[in-house]
């Protein structure tokens, strides 16, 4: 069960031996014997098989591994389970089962979601069992079949019963009674065989089943649930009990839990055995030790319906108490099993207890949709329980650890409410660095769902003067690079290169770790990165060089995949406002490269998109266009407003490159009014500098609307400082001028920028510029 068919035979050849089984002993005996003899095995056996649990849940000593976030361990992970698949598949075809997958967990199936893209270069066949009501993406795989089963045809029940009645053939009435109640249903079916077998109404005669009596005089419920509930009262009471209690643990079930609760010792394996033969549970594991599961989930589903409320939560508390007994040194591997019966069981201190420690473990494996879930849990419960200050204090707690993994999951819904609950009871605590822990997250929150970014950078600024003025250092350092982050999406370069170096001197200062942010040593890299760029877009080009040069220096010491790309991504900026754009397709090149190894996608399109731009300076504009376009369909996965507008603009240029000025304007009104919507002025100015050159080359009539946008424009880039790209603008203004024949504003216009690129060094645009006044 645990070992696979290669683990698993030859260690059931070595029991054989061991305990003299022969081969021809039926496999019940085998497992009576081995239950017999498992506890008291001798060294000698030891010897022969190495425990299952320390080849399933290895120890690892590797140092670099035990240093890897939780989301490259995981990533690492899924890399190894793929790998082992794909070498066995070499070996043979290979077939992968998943039951039940309609109760299956996020981490699982994101796995299953990894795995199914390497299925097409593999011979693997993978077969999913599932519920209808169970959705997955991978209905539009070409390579993906369904198969429905539906119930089951009449041959097919016939032979069905035949299985069931084994020991002789049903009389034809039998078997059309069975037929005709059943309709189909192959579990009905089963269990209506069954009752009719145990109340008396088959009986054998010479190889036969026949009716005892009429069909018209048989009594028998209308419902799967009705049939196994009067199966269940017809159970001695002692069998009846014990599969009362199983059904408290779930559909399996630990022998040693059920035996510490029920308190039996020898008479609990013959009631279980007796609980076999009727075909209400199956022995499912012998190792690393002894498990059953009912046959069916409703079976489970109505002896746990039996029983009173009360006696449940009181059976609940004890499965509890008997986990924490039995596996003190495992209980990790509990925790989620913990909570829920201890919620079951109405012991609400110890159920958000394990909910938070079930939290945090998924968080330690990068399985945020998991932790989230298990926090909402937590909080829920302490909602609803008297209000006191260890009350609070918990749920605040648990709120801390809730609001970090709600940012890769793109804030949910509630997100807000969540963050706005903490802020609350932080400030009610008087705890100050958890309420500014809260604003932050307020903050960003704001800003990356795009709901309202001037409100995010309000709150993050709040947070910043509020820490400044009490010198509280982890706080400063990851609230300033959020708030660096949004002042480089508003296009705020001024106030990045204000804020910037003073936190990256605190930084080289202090050394500080916050355990709920990025690593210090990521922050550190990436702010040099977001400090260059900013320093580029005023027009500071060689220090802005530096500061991107130690950044990445930084980041490849400490080999930070995203700290690399983020930085490359700089580079890519630098070089936009420098205007070289081979340098931009290279490090946009390496900017995705590192994006996609680390599966950092939330910068991806738009990189993609840049790098389209790129292209078109480079004059391969089916390049450009194909790469665009290609980075605007995988930002709108995302279904973040962040950048689209800036994706559109660099769209409109391309179009107006290629001459198609319908596209171009689409693109350009969109662009407008996403960097609008978002408070992303640097890219609307941008957008509406190419707007007006859309319109103006749609329609020359359209000339004064034409300048007055390309004139917002400029004067947004002016207003933000951001000089290397006004000067551009003003270079466009002038090539309006000059194509409406208005002579001296084009010189005018184009002298300004000639001089401010001549200042700069900014060679593609002087000599651009010197060309138009040439023209002149």
């Amino acid at each position: 069960e645990y070992g696979g068919s290669m683990a698993y035979l030859p260690v059931l050849d070595i029991l054989r031996s061991y305990f003299d089984i022969k081969e021809g002993d039926r496999e019940f005996l085998i497992k009576k014997k081995m239950e017999e003899k498992i506890l008291g095995l001798d060294e000698k056996l030891k010897g022969v098989i190495p425990p299952f649990q320390s080849l399933l849940s290895l120890k690892v000593d590797d140092v670099e591994f035990v240093k890897l976030e939780p989301k490259e361990k995981r990533e690492k992970t899924f890399e190894a389970l793929r790998d082992i698949l794909i070498r066995g598949s070499q070996e043979r075809p290979l077939i992968l089962a998943v039951e039940d997958a309609h109760w299956i967990d996020k981490t699982s199936e994101a796995f299953l979601d990894y795995m199914i893209g390497w299925l097409t270069t593999t011979p693997i066949l993978l077969i999913l069992l599932y519920r209808p009501e169970y959705t997955h993406p991978w209905g539009s795989k070409s390579y993906y079949t369904k198969i429905g089963l539906d119930q089951l045809g009449t041959n097919s029940s016939s032979e069905l019963v035949k299985a069931i009645l084994e020991e002789g053939e049903a009389a034809p009435e039998l078997r059309q009674l069975i037929l005709n109640r059943a309709a189909g249903n192959p579990l009905f079916m089963e269990e209506f065989t069954h009752t009719l077998l145990e109340n008396g109404s088959i009986e054998r005669k010479d190889e036969r089943f026949v009716l005892s009596g009429k069909a018209s005089d048989i009594q028998v419920p209308d419902t799967i649930q009705g049939i196994i509930a009067a199966r269940m009262d017809r159970l001695e009471d002692n069998l009846k009990r014990t599969m009362q209690v199983a059904s408290v643990i779930g559909r399996d079930f630990a022998f040693r839990i059920l035996q510490t609760i029920t308190g039996m010792r020898e008479e609990l394996k013959s009631y279980l055995l007796n609980l076999q033969g009727l075909e209400f549970i199956y022995e499912k594991n012998l190792f690393p030790e002894l498990e059953y599961i009912f046959k069916h989930a409703l079976t489970q589903e109505v002896a746990y319906n039996s029983l009173l409320v009360k006696r449940r939560k009181e059976i609940h508390e004890k499965i509890g108490q008997a986990i924490e007994e039995l596996y003190p040194d495992r209980l990790e591997e509990f925790y989620e099993m913990l909570a829920y019966h201890y919620s079951k069981g109405e012991n609400m201190s110890k159920a958000c207890q394990y909910l938070k420690m079930s939290g945090d473990k998924a968080l330690g494996n990068f399985s945020p949709s998991e932790a989230v879930q298990f926090y909402r849990e937590a909080a829920s419960l302490l909602r609803d329980q008297p209000e006191s200050q260890d009350n609070s204090r918990v749920r605040l707690e648990i709120l801390q650890a809730m609001a970090y993994p709600l940012r890769p999951l793109g804030y949910p819904e509630d997100s807000v409410e969540f963050l706005e609950e903490g802020e609350n009871l932080a400030r009610d605590l008087g705890d100050r660095k958890a309420k500014a822990y809260f604003q932050t997250n307020i903050g960003v929150y704001y800003l990356a769902s795009g709901v309202d970014p001037v409100k995010g950078r309000e709150y993050i600024e709040r947070v910043l003067g509020e820490s400044e003025l009490t010198e509280e250092v982890e706080i400063i350092i990851p609230t300033t690079y959020e708030l660096i982050l949004s002042y480089l999406c508003e296009g705020a370069f001024s106030r990045s290169c204000q804020v910037a170096p003073k936190v990256i001197v605190l930084m080289e200062q202090t050394h500080t770790e916050h355990k709920r942010f990025d690593r210090p040593a990521n922050i550190y890299s990436i702010l040099h990165g977001f400090y260059g760029q900013s320093l580029a877009a005023t027009g500071n080009f060689t220090e802005g060089k530096r500061f991107l040069d130690k950044g990445l220096s930084f980041a490849r010491d400490i080999d930070n995949l995203i700290s690399i790309a983020m930085i490359e991504m700089g580079y890519g900026s630098f070089y936009l406002f420098k205007a070289d754009s081979e340098s931009q397709v290279k490090h946009y090149r390496s900017s995705i490269d590192y994006l996609e190894k680390s599966q950092m996608t939330f910068f991806l399109g738009v990189v993609w998109a840049w790098l389209g731009g790129a292209y078109l300076y480079l004059g391969q504009t089916d390049t450009a266009l194909r790469y665009a376009e290609k980075g605007l369909e995988m930002h709108m996965d995302l279904g973040l407003p962040f950048f689209m507008g800036s994706i559109h603009s660099t769209l409109s240029e391309i179009h107006l490159g290629l001459g198609n000025l319908e596209k171009a304007l689409v693109h350009a009104e969109q662009a407008v009014d996403l960097s609008q919507n978002n408070n992303e002025r640097f890219f609307e100015a941008e957008a509406r500098i190419t707007l007006g050159r859309a319109i103006a080359a749609t329609d020359r009539m359209k000339f004064d609307e034409a300048r007055e946008i390309m004139l917002q424009g400029i004067r947004m880039l002016d207003d933000l400082l951001i000089t290397p790209r006004y000067a551009v603008g003003l270079l466009y203004l002038g090539e309006l001028y000059a194509n409406a024949d208005q002579r001296e504003a084009a010189i005018e216009n184009l002298k300004k920028a000639e001089a401010i690129f001549q200042e700069m060094g900014i060679d593609y645009w002087l000599s651009k510029a010197r060309e138009d006044l040439a023209g002149l």
